[in-house]
């Protein structure tokens, strides 16, 4: 303690220099004779087997050696000393992140005689309490991925559910991933340690590396060292791979096609053929030496590379679409064809007249110019249905290339100094009118371009300064680009006003719309209506830049490994937000519109709407911090069975910001009662239902009750801007200042012979939240206001002024607590022979400080039914909601508060055999609870309900029962028994793996409505179903129409709110088999190998129904009318095949 106590002295004085979170690995152990007594000053060399890279160590007073900041891979390791044999051990495979024992024994003997041991299977863990996990370079090369996308092995790891189906790798591959217990965006992703993640929803990466160009992931998962921080859940490294003193490369290519697969059980059962699924993937690898013959590099051990590109054509068929468009006829005026659903002509009305238009026909001279551009935008009908429930059929194609390419170069300057450089860069594209992120709308109106492109940098330089003593430091950035826009110039051009006979309708704020982009248009009361629709962010732009410095020294003192280092992560996020820059029409029919023709078409034609809504300002966040963090860690041998590993890491995360401080947020205790403006009340004058303002008894449009009355207070009572209050913090959140995560565990080699292993450990760790948390910000009022004109024309509007609503606003809680994770294990480690490994332990976490959402301004249950809150135009029905809420002048105020909590326990059982030969396994069971209020930091939590009523639960991600188990096989060579050229050429060398998974499903909730409409509750957080009974059927009672007791739920009655939890049932798990085949090919040498391969997901076929049917719906009997309640409605991917050929070499 006292000499980790002055390392701690060493670094708060050294944070000026020392910029800590790498991928190197440790190896450590003691030297002893056969006596078991320790050998000091004994020599050893660790050699690098791919690149002859050596370095030196000997052993210190107490036997111990340690070669620190090593790099992941295969090594040799030599101990000499005089009067004993030379121990050689070769194929030393060390993980990222790892602290690998390896104890010695040496002979007595010469160093001329050497005793030789292969390194062969898991290693017990006796020197390190964190519980990891690691995806291997032949797991990744073996193991069938459907979509390549490495991320798709980590369900291998205990404590890990991923329900991503991860057709193809793409930039949001950490969505669906839970790991212990933790939420989404609570994990850090690293590529050769710095940070790849989309920082404004810290759910995928920028750029995503093929698996042919991966080493390793290693994934750290609870109570891990002081040196790893930045979020508060597991850490993900994936490393790369590096060129050897030999040539080396691959080549690959794979197939899918709907041919190859079987039809899903839905398609099945309505007669509909396959759906179209084509995917091809092909890339290539080479590493090796970068030498002059005779001149520079001679012998090959001192500068590599390694080069990898993969490329990924993919055309994804969209869903068939059903949709009304008006015909040809109704483009011209001409509705007398137009029918409702049930075959009666619509009438329509002239709002001038007040009467039919003659023969349904709007006369030329009444059709508005732009009304009639409007619709001309919009496709002809190309299809009947008998139901006139749509005239136009169409299913689109989104094109998505992608390639990847990085380059590795690694440089041993010195005996004791290497560097390594190594680029990455990632392009991929969406090209389509739907499945683009950002389009919303439901036909293919605006042909869009949507690129990601990835740029990572790394460099490492390590030092070993003395055998005691090495430095190692990493520089790296990580840069993603994320533009959406027209695919081309004839995609602009059809969606561009002055293009398309709409030069002249204009808008309150053209200069937000410097393109002239056409406004949105709906057209409610049509069935399937089609509706224009841009993206509120268009053109989005994206800039994500994160850099990474990190530094740790290390130090063997004795029996103490000591280490401290230092992170910096500056970051920055530019990014579009949204605003309906380009306005938008309502033409859907409205009975209450004086100036409505019965029909959304026509009103279109005439320029007539219910609605125009325009924003007055655009939005970006230029979104901004900072992580800065140190630690300091003790490595301690206390005796050769007992190593204690303690450390305290110190965390600065000051808060996001936006950089031009244009941010502002809702602050209860800003807010003044009586302040806020008087809305327009319901009065009634005569029989008619109009809006009157209080103050002066002067009547509006009945559509503007519940607006403000102009003038009469401040719309934005209680909103704080950044820019404008400097003693406000910028972030809306207070700084926490400097946290501690103290870290502490043991491992005890329990008979001393580093077979078993008692193992145990408690962390604290601090999360770093996502950008979003204060971009979504820049949207709130003052900085853009959203008003809205009611019941007007094109040939008046712009001549009008839009109305102010009470608009729904957010917040942060100023407390600003930083999300904490505390995490602890205890368990056992058996080597059980066959070079396999027994890992049984307990693992559980806590969360404090979580982001939730919290309604502040929610009516309370109850509201709707009292007296004085009834609408007095209208008996019996409440007041519009705005004027009933706690906080007059706003409608929600969703104030993200840090006050939630979460909590998981589990059995995590692993039994692992890998780096062997022929057979290599791995089974991971995980039979666990996990509980929350809340999964996201954007959900809601109860705001009057009680919250361990309401919302406490199991998570959605929570699976009882998660059992993995992984294998691949060389299996027996024919040859051995039957020597023949057949034999030789065509039995031998096939191999087989696969990947079982049974998974417990889902949890899942009871949705209610009522074919009354009622307002059961009248108000609150919401109603939920009464629980008569219990409603899980046993397994022999459950059918495809009644997969649970619908007979166990009631309607609620009136003024009550249900007794449901959040979790009822649970939905259908697990039981898939994928399984792959392939043989290898020898081209002449054992190094060089073709390969076929056959992969089947789902290799059985077995049906594995994905959801049912939880929407209950209730008469005002109490009757179920939803026919389908209970009933499974979908089905997981059936089998799908794939194939594949590889060349190695």
């Amino acid at each position: 303690m006292k000499a980790m106590l002055l390392w701690g002295a060493v670094l708060t004085s050294s944070l000026s220099f020392a910029l800590a979170q790498t991928v190197s690995g440790v190896i450590t152990g003691t030297v002893m004779d056969q006596t078991d007594a320790v050998i000091v000053g004994a020599s050893l060399t660790l050699i690098n087997e791919a690149t002859g890279v050596r370095r030196t160590a000997s052993t210190n007073e107490v036997g111990l050696y340690t070669f620190n900041s090593v790099p992941p891979g295969l090594y040799t390791l030599q101990v000499e000393q005089s009067g004993f044999k030379t121990f050689r051990r070769t194929n030393v495979n060390l993980t990222a992140n790892e602290r690998l024992p390896i104890d010695v024994k040496l002979e007595l003997g010469t160093t001329a005689e050497t005793f030789r041991v292969e390194a062969q299977g898991a290693t017990v863990q006796t020197v390190s309490a964190e519980r990891s996990g690691t995806v291997t370079a032949v797991q990744l090369e073996t193991l069938q991925l459907k979509g390549r996308d490495f991320m798709g092995l980590l369900k291998l790891l205990p404590g890990v559910v991923d329900t991503n189906p991860r057709e193809s790798p793409t930039n949001n591959s950490l969505s669906g991933v839970n790991i212990q217990g933790g939420r989404q965006g609570s994990y850090n992703l690293t590529l050769d340690g710095i940070t790849n993640l989309d920082t404004g929803s810290s759910t995928g990466p920028y750029f995503e590396p093929s698996t042919d160009s991966i080493a390793e992931v290693k994934v750290l998962l609870t109570n891990y060292q002081a040196e790893y921080g930045r979020n508060s859940g597991a850490t993900i490294n994936v490393i790369m791979k590096s060129g050897s003193r030999d040539f080396h490369g691959t080549g690959y290519y794979y197939k899918r096609n709907e041919a190859l697969n079987a039809n899903n059980f839905f398609n099945n059962l309505t007669a509909r053929p396959r759906d179209r699924y084509r995917y091809d993937l092909f890339g290539y690898t080479l590493g090796g030496p970068a030498y002059v013959p005779g001149k520079f590099n001679r012998n090959r051990d001192r500068l590599f590379f390694f080069f990898s590109q993969e490329i990924g054509p993919q055309k994804v068929p969209q869903a068939l679409g059903l949709l009304t468009v008006p015909t040809d006829l109704e483009r011209r005026g001409d509705y007398s064809q137009t029918l409702e659903s049930n075959g009666r002509l619509i009438v329509i009305r002239d709002p001038a007249a007040g009467a039919p238009f003659p023969e349904n026909v709007i006369p030329q001279s009444r059709i508005s110019p732009n009304g009639q551009a409007l619709l001309n935008l919009l496709p002809l009908p190309n299809a009947t249905s008998p139901t006139r429930q749509y005239n136009y059929v169409f299913q689109t194609t989104l094109n998505r290339p992608r390639h990847v390419e990085m380059l590795r170069v690694d440089y041993a300057i010195n005996s004791t100094t290497t560097f390594y450089v190594r680029g990455i860069h990632s392009f991929e594209k969406f090209e389509g009118t739907l499945g683009v992120v950002g389009i919303t709308s439901n036909w293919p109106q605006f042909p869009t371009l949507y690129s990601l492109t990835g740029k990572g940098l790394v460099a490492n330089l390590t030092k070993v300064i003395s055998p005691q003593t090495v430095n190692e430091f990493s520089v790296g950035i990580n840069r993603g680009v994320q533009d959406r826009g027209p695919l081309n110039d004839r995609s602009l051009a059809a969606n561009q006003r002055q293009k398309n006979g709409l030069a002249t309708l204009g808008q309150f704020h053209p200069e937000n719309n410097p393109l002239n982009i056409i406004p949105n248009a709906s057209f409610g009361g049509v069935p399937n209506a089609v509706r224009l629709a841009v993206d509120p962010k268009w053109p989005f732009l994206g800039r994500n830049s994160i850099w990474n410095f990190n530094n740790n020294l290390s130090h063997v003192r004795g029996p103490h490994t000591l280490k401290l280092g230092i992170y910096l992560e500056p970051t920055a996020r530019n990014a579009r937000r949204e605003s309906i820059f380009n306005g938008a029409f309502d033409f859907g029919r409205n009975v209450n519109n004086p100036l409505d023709t019965n029909w959304a078409w026509s009103n279109a034609l005439l320029g007539n709407f219910n609605s125009y809504s325009e924003s007055d300002a655009l939005t970006f966040g230029w979104g901004r911090f900072k992580n800065l963090e140190w630690f300091v860690q003790d490595n301690w041998k206390i005796t050769r069975r007992l190593t204690l590993d303690y450390g305290l890491r110190f965390y600065w995360h000051p808060p996001n910001y936006s950089a031009r401080n244009n941010v502002a947020g809702f602050v209860p205790d800003r807010y003044q009662a009586g302040k806020s403006p008087l809305l327009y009340q319901p009065v009634r004058v005569g029989t008619q239902r109009l809006g009157m303002d209080p103050r002066t008894g002067s009547t509006v449009s009945p559509v503007l009750i519940g607006a403000f009355v102009p003038g009469s207070g401040d719309p934005y009572n209680g909103m704080v801007v950044a820019a404008r209050e400097p003693s406000y913090p910028r972030g809306l959140i207070d700084d926490q200042g400097v946290l501690y995560g103290p870290r502490l565990g043991f491992a005890y080699d329990l008979f001393g012979n580093g077979r078993t292993a008692l193992r145990g450990g408690f962390g604290i760790f601090y999360d770093r939240l996502q950008t979003d948390q204060v971009l979504e910000m820049v949207e709130n009022p003052p900085l853009r206001n959203t008003p809205i004109l009611y019941y007007n024309s094109f040939a008046t509007y712009l001549q009008s002024t839009g109305s102010l609503f009470p608009s729904s606003v957010t917040g942060l809680s100023r407390s600003g607590e930083v999300p904490t994770v505390m995490n602890w294990s205890f368990g056992v480690q058996q080597n059980v022979g066959f070079n396999t490994v027994l890992d049984v332990a307990y693992v559980a976490s806590v969360a404090r400080h979580l982001m939730v959402n919290r309604n502040l301004n929610a009516l309370p249950y109850g509201a709707n039914f009292l007296p004085q809150n009834q609408d007095p135009t209208n008996p019996g029905t409440p007041l519009p909601s705005n004027f009933l809420r706690p906080y007059p002048g706003y409608a929600d105020v969703n104030v993200r508060e840090f006050s939630s909590t979460s909590n998981y326990h589990s059995l995590q059982v692993q039994v692992n055999r890998r780096y062997a030969r022929a057979l290599q396994y791995g089974l991971s069971w995980t039979w666990s609870k996990a509980m929350d209020f809340v999964d996201g930091n954007f959900s809601t939590i109860a705001t009057y309900a009680p919250l361990r009523v309401w919302n406490y639960g199991k998570a959605d991600f929570d699976r009882t029962h998660n059992l993995a188990f992984s294998y691949t096989w060389d299996l027996p060579k024919a040859s051995a028994r039957w020597n023949s050229l057949f034999a030789r050429h065509v039995l031998d060398n096939w191999h087989l793996a696969g990947i079982t998974s049974f998974i417990s499903g889902a949890p899942l909730g009871i949705g209610l409505s009522t074919t009354d409409n009622a307002d059961i509750a009248g108000g609150g957080d919401g109603v939920r179903v009464v629980v008569l009974s219990n409603p899980v059927l046993p397994k022999s009672q459950r059918t495809f129409t009644r997969f649970f007791n619908t007979g166990a739920f009631g309607r609620p009655a009136k003024g009550t709110f249900g007794n449901a939890p959040k979790d009822v049932i649970r939905g259908p798990g697990i039981n898939n088999w994928d399984l792959s085949l392939f043989k290898n090919f020898s081209l002449g040498a054992e190094t060089r190998m073709l390969q076929l391969r056959w992969e089947a997901y789902n290799a059985w076929n077995h049906t594995q129904f994905s959801s049912v049917d939880t929407s209950a719906r209730f008469t005002p009997e109490g009757q179920q009318a939803n026919t389908r309640f209970g009933a499974l409605t979908a089905a997981r991917a059936p089998r799908q095949m794939q194939l594949a050929l590889r060349l190695r070499f």
